[in-house]
């Protein structure tokens, strides 16, 4: 019988042959020698009783799926050749290659809007072209959240750009196949109203209100910053585009319908020089309204305890503000003031009765109070319970205090003003009034007369030309304030008056400023001499 020279009929052959196969697998898998023999002793035992095609096939099979595993965990582990990875809103259809791209909206119908910067890149839908004097026009029935954009609403004013390109929203994409993608770089969000004030945060707290004409047009502005989409492997692994942004335009049906708003700002009408500018002052109304958030040119801008003042409203009743903003106010910024809002009737001493009116009542720090302590407060009021439609806004930025007793030397004042903390001190003559006269030039530029001008204080360089007196008026005849003397000291006295001994001082009734004859603040009849204490701050 010829012998055979196949491994299958001398098995002895086979492991003979394979002591390097084996030698290799000890190696492979970090076998010990002893190991090694042993498995080949048992191999050969085992083919003796076993069926030798069957043990074969059991013993080459893993070696060549470790080989084959091997070439694969080799190829897997060299760069891919591919595209760069993207963002994309729609799954992939649309890719995002460029910061534009992540500036659109989609509108309540669901149209998407993109900006109208490179129309090249949106052939197929709606480039945008809105601006202040032809702006998208909405149902009247639109909300906020009827607008989407990239950034949620939960996340206002801005959202990391490495929150959306994975789960729950999962923007970006890489159609390499690679899943670990990372972005940097951030979006913001602005809401504005035709005022031009920022209500992104009560766009925020009340998503399901909807649009206002009386607050139309709105501007929206995305921003987005420097964008890197980056990928784990892959080649390109990353796509950056530098940063871009865009405001579009918004408004809404009945743009022409009354809107909420308030006329004048009334303080004591009592006095008026005669010289005030009726763009500015009203004697019988007050002072005009013109924008009800230009805080710097609204009344008031100085305060003291239980002072008051009314507004004259116009399409919206004192009832409906108190409804929307309640009887207690709080300062936007600042510390230390609150304001308390009821219905009233105007009416000053020597001026009729007038009209139905909102009344605000400031509510602050007095000499009793044990915490003095007045930063310069804002205060907004609205015309709608979300806070979205700006009524009025004034901010004040000095805080008046007066003392129960009158002190007998100045000395006694500045050491009064001193103690109470907080940076309360003895006014300058212009922390009181805008007139010049005695000597003091320090009222308005230019205007030589010794009486206050009925005008809002404001800043010249690094100092106040105005005060309290110029904007509340004769404040003795405002019911349960503190103001009840006709004069206050200021600080100026030794270079303006005659006598380095005399002391300056601001008549409460007409804001005049004149030198005392008296240095020991000895309280008489006349009203020129009786002149009381007061501390402002900051």
């Amino acid at each position: 019988m010829k012998e055979s020279n196949t491994f299958l009929d001398h098995p002895q052959k086979l492991i003979s042959k394979n002591a390097s196969l084996f030698t290799c697998l000890a190696s492979y898998f970090n076998y010990r020698p002893c190991v090694v023999t042993k498995l080949v002793e048992r191999t050969f035992s085992l083919l003796k009783c076993c069926n030798l095609r069957l043990i074969l096939l059991v013993i080459i099979y893993p070696v060549l799926f470790v080989n084959n595993a091997s070439a694969l965990s080799a190829a897997t582990a060299n760069v891919v050749n591919g595209s760069a990875p993207y963002l994309s809103l729609d799954g992939g259809e649309t890719k995002i290659n460029s910061a534009e791209g992540l500036l659109g909206i989609t509108l309540p119908n669901g149209h998407y809007i993109p900006p109208g910067v490179n129309s090249a890149l949106y052939p197929n839908v709606t480039i945008d072209t809105s601006s202040a004097s032809n702006p998208i026009e909405l149902p009247s029935t639109t909300t906020f959240a009827d607008i989407q954009t990239m950034v949620p609403v939960a996340s206002y004013p801005s959202i990391e750009l490495n929150k959306l390109v994975n789960s729950p929203y999962n923007y970006g994409k890489d159609d390499d196949g690679d899943v670990e993608i990372s972005a940097t770089g951030s979006l913001m969000i602005q809401w504005q109203d035709k005022k031009g004030q920022d209500i992104t945060t009560q766009v925020k707290n009340h998503q399901k209100a909807t649009l206002s004409a009386c607050s139309a047009p709105y501007k929206l502005t995305l921003t987005a910053t420097n964008v890197s989409i980056l990928t784990k492997y892959g080649q390109p692994k990353s796509n950056t585009f530098i940063g871009d942004r865009y405001t579009y335009h918004i408004v809404v049906p009945n743009m022409d319908k009354p809107c909420p708003s308030v006329a004048f700002a009334q303080p004591n009408l009592l006095f008026s020089a005669g010289d005030e500018s009726p763009d500015l002052w009203n004697g019988q109304k007050g002072f005009k309204v013109a924008d009800v958030s230009d805080t710097t040119n609204n009344f008031p801008t100085t305060g003291a305890n239980k002072l008051y003042f009314f507004l004259l409203l116009k399409n919206i009743t004192p009832e409906q503000v108190i409804a929307a903003n309640g009887t207690k106010v709080s300062a936007t910024s600042g510390m230390g003031v609150t304001l308390s809002l009821s219905k009233s009737t105007t009416g000053w001493r020597d001026t009729p009765l007038g009209e139905a009116a909102l009344k605000i009542e400031l509510n602050g720090p007095d000499i009793s109070s044990n915490n003095k302590a007045f930063n310069p407060s804002l205060f907004n009021i609205y015309a709608d319970s979300t806070h979205l439609e700006l009524l009025y806004s004034f901010k004040i930025e000095r805080w008046y205090i007066i003392p129960i007793q009158r002190s007998r030397t100045y000395d006694d004042i500045q050491k009064f003003c001193r103690n109470l903390g907080n940076g309360y001190r003895v006014p300058d003559a212009n922390d009181l009034t805008n007139a010049n006269g005695d000597g003091w030039t320090g009222g308005i530029p230019g205007r030589n007369v010794n009486s206050y001008q009925r005008r809002l204080s404001y800043r010249d360089s690094n100092r106040w030309i105005g005060g309290i007196l110029n904007e509340w008026g004769y404040i003795t005849d405002t019911p349960n304030n503190a103001f009840l003397n006709h004069g206050y000291w200021v600080t100026q006295s030794n270079n303006i008056c005659r006598s380095g001994s005399e002391i300056l001082f601001a008549n409460s009734m007409f804001g005049n400023v004149n030198c005392s004859r008296y240095t020991t603040r000895v309280i008489e009849e006349d009203q020129y001499d009786n002149v009381g204490d007061v501390c402002v701050s900051p």
